[in-house]
């Protein structure tokens, strides 16, 4: 069963995106393993306080390093990222047994970070909150897993 991890950075609150992301690691249950790790440390919250945004993008990428070394395929998301469409992006899953996919804060990441994925995607040149782009990913994540599974969601 194929591995996805999606690393992001905020805090694991029930609000108004909760349900929805529940609702879509459900569905994609059925095709893999997929589970959120949410990131939001003590260095982060000081350094957001702060309010440099040089220091906040750095800190997001400190408390992620940690994760890039199993070997697995990285996906950072970024703005400045390629974008896929979706079959596109299902055949990037379909490669690879275990997928760690990354979301940064409100300050994105620095281009030091972003060396460290084999991919760096964007998901829309519009601006979001990392919430919203969540749940977009989990959308796409889901549609690609019923591709790769000839399931007939992505219709």
């Amino acid at each position: 069963m194929k591995r996805i991890n999606i690393y992001w950075i905020g805090k694991n609150e029930k609000d108004e995106y909760s349900q929805i992301e529940d609702h879509l690691v459900k569905l994609s249950s059925k095709f893999s393993k997929l589970t959120q790790i949410d990131i939001l440390n003590r260095e982060i919250l000081k350094r957001q306080n702060i309010g440099i945004a040089s220091e906040i993008r750095d800190s997001y990428g400190d408390a992620l390093k940690s994760y890039l070394n199993d070997g697995s395929y990285i996906i950072i998301l970024d703005p400045t990222g390629i974008e896929l469409d979706t079959d596109k992006f299902a055949n990037e899953l379909e490669q690879h047994s275990k997928v760690n996919f990354f979301i940064g804060g409100a300050y994105g990441f620095s281009s030091t970070f972003l060396k460290n994925g084999h991919k760096v995607l964007s998901l829309s040149k519009l601006t979001m909150s990392h919430k919203l782009a969540k749940i977009l990913l989990l959308e796409q994540i889901y549609r690609a897993l019923t591709i790769i599974n000839n399931h007939p969601y992505h219709k």
